[in-house]
Order: C-alpha cells, then structure tokens, then sequence
C-alpha cells in the first residue's frame, strides 16, 4: 500500500512539478504567484518511498537468509527485461507514429537500453540503474551494518548521502554531467540513506517491538499530524531532511485507520506501481500529452494519468507473465 501512495506521488510530481503546466491549463488554487499543484510536489519523494520500502523487504529476506547475490542477479534480470518488454512496446509504436524522435541514433538506443541516460525514451527510468546496484549490493549492505552496527550505520549512510547530494548540486548539475561515470558513484550513495533507514527500522523492529498505542487510540491527532507534515514539508521542500519527513509519514501511516476501500485501491496500485513507473512518461508525454493536460484542471490531469497507467499496465502485465514469467531460470527460487 505504501507503493501505491509512492506511484501517486511520483505521478504527480512529474506532471505538476513545472508550473508552466499553468499556462495550458487551468489551475483552480494558486499560493503567491505558484499554482498549488507545484507546492504540493514539494511534499512528494517518490523515490524515498520505494527506497525506504525496498531496504525494508530485502532487510526482512536477510533476516530470513533469502537474500544472496544470485537471487539478486534474477531480481535485476527480471525486472530490467520488463523495462526492455516496455520499450519495446513504445519505441516501436513510437517509431511509427513519431519517426522523427524514435528510435534514435544508436548511442540513444544504447544508452536507453542500458539505463545509463534514458532522457530521450523514458526520464523515470533514470532510477532503473542505481536502484538496481543497491539491490545487488544490498547483501554486502547489511553484512556491513551487522558489523558496524545499526546506529552508526544509519549515522555514515546519511554523511555520505549529505557529501554526495553537495557534490551533485555544486559540481555535477552546474556541468551537467549527469552522465559521467562518476555521477552514478555519488547518486548510489545520494540513494542509500533511504535503502538503509528501511533496513534498519526492519533489523531494529526484529530486535525489540516498537509499537505507537497512543496513536492508534488517538485517530484524530493521526490526521491533525498528516496534515501538518505535509504543510510543513511543502514549506521546506528540502532533499537533506525528505527522509525524515519520509519515515514520519510512514508511521503516521501505518497508525491511521485508513477505510478498507482506499486500502484496496492502493494495494492494487503498489502491485501496478513497476509499470505504471517505468510508462507514465510515454502517456502524459509525446504519446498522449494533449489528451492528458486536456483535462484542465489538475484533480482531473492527475487522475487521468493514474486511471490510463493503470489500464495500459494490465495487459503489459498479462503479456510479461506470458514471455518473461516462462523463463524457467528466473522462477528457480534459489
């Protein structure tokens, strides 16, 4: 349920997060000179949402030794092969119906196909390749923690994450070198704070039970707090606390008595949220941007990209489970 709310996020950060969208549309709620929709963004971190969930599950297999290398190694596989099975889907169709900016010349193919720059096909996929190293690093990951030990893990993930998120913004944007080697080393560790913050609120949760009563008991001062994280994280808006803001959601989250219905839907959308990230650009992008933004006003754009993500991953789902689900080797549990 959690990645169901983490897809949300990212869904509408990408559509909103420029407020020159304001200019074709018609936002309803503007603070200062900024549609509400831009400011909203600020509160969404996506990527720390499937990070922090990420290093929890994996933390969870560790713990239960169903963690190595190579369960790792068919983790990447599988999941890079639906990201081709996608591309594969899109360029071709792109390649027909926008000849002239697919499939590109064969260093974009290259590039794409790898993970390794992905701004001419698919610009969420940037997160494909880093997350990929964190999952097949993730066994010396906890291997170290258990050596260091859970606190000063947590205290060198977060310097290093600080050191890194500094060496991006003062070096790397200003040159745009997104693409240099070295800029993958810095954006790894800019990423691991969160993966290691999952893995230790799962490690520390196996040692002593951590529970919040008071909340439960409490629903209403649940929904006050909610309310003012998200003021507050729109106000600030800033990367180096984002996982803070993270984990306090999430415990607010999991304390609320949220309504079964609701509940259901964002189970259902965390099961869709690999595709639904890897094709919303394609939707709300060259393929259907007029149709998307058509809609006017933001509630309706956004549920018009949640709504046709979530269709268009049913069959590309169905049709995965039919080509990659055979694959015999991938299915082997260890």
């Amino acid at each position: 349920m959690l990645k169901g709310i983490a897809i949300l996020l990212m869904l509408f950060l990408h559509l909103f997060s420029n407020p020159d969208f304001a200019a074709t549309t018609t936002p309803l709620l503007w603070i200062g000179e900024l549609p509400f929709a831009t400011i909203f963004t600020r509160a969404c971190n996506p990527v720390g949402f499937f990070l922090v969930c990420s290093g929890y599950g994996l933390a969870y297999s560790y713990l239960h030794s169903k963690l190595s290398l190579r369960i790792q190694t068919k983790r990447v596989v599988r999941l890079y092969l639906n990201y081709w099975l996608i591309l594969f889907l899109f360029i071709g169709v792109g390649s027909i119906c926008f000849p002239e900016y697919y499939p590109g010349t064969f260093k974009t193919i290259i590039n794409n196909v790898t993970g390794w720059s992905v701004d001419e096909y698919d610009h969420p996929a940037w997160f494909l390749l880093p997350y990929c190293l964190l999952c097949l690093t993730s066994p010396l990951v906890f291997r170290v923690m258990d050596r260091i030990g859970l606190w000063w893990s947590l205290i060198l993930s977060f310097i290093l994450s600080i050191a890194s998120m500094y060496v991006i913004s003062k070096y790397i944007a200003p040159a745009k070198a997104y693409h240099e080697w070295y800029t993958m080393f810095f954006t790894y560790f800019d990423l691991l704070f969160a993966f290691v913050v999952g893995a230790f609120i799962c490690l520390m949760g196996a040692k002593r039970k951590i529970t919040f009563d008071w909340l439960k008991e409490h629903q209403y001062v649940g929904g006050i707090l909610v309310f003012v994280w998200f003021a507050l994280h729109c106000l600030t808006g800033s990367a180096a606390i984002g996982t803070l803001f993270l984990c306090l959601f999430m415990m607010l989250y999991v304390n609320l008595e949220i309504p079964r219905g609701l509940n259901t839907v964002l189970l259902e959308l965390g099961n869709k949220s690999m595709v639904m990230w890897l094709i919303h650009a394609f939707i709300y992008g060259r393929f259907f941007h007029d149709f998307i933004y058509g809609f006017k006003y933001p509630l309706l754009i956004f549920l018009a990209l949640v709504i046709s993500s979530y269709l268009l991953s049913i069959p590309i789902m169905y049709l995965s489970k039919q080509t990659i689900g055979r694959i015999e080797w991938l299915n082997k549990k260890s």
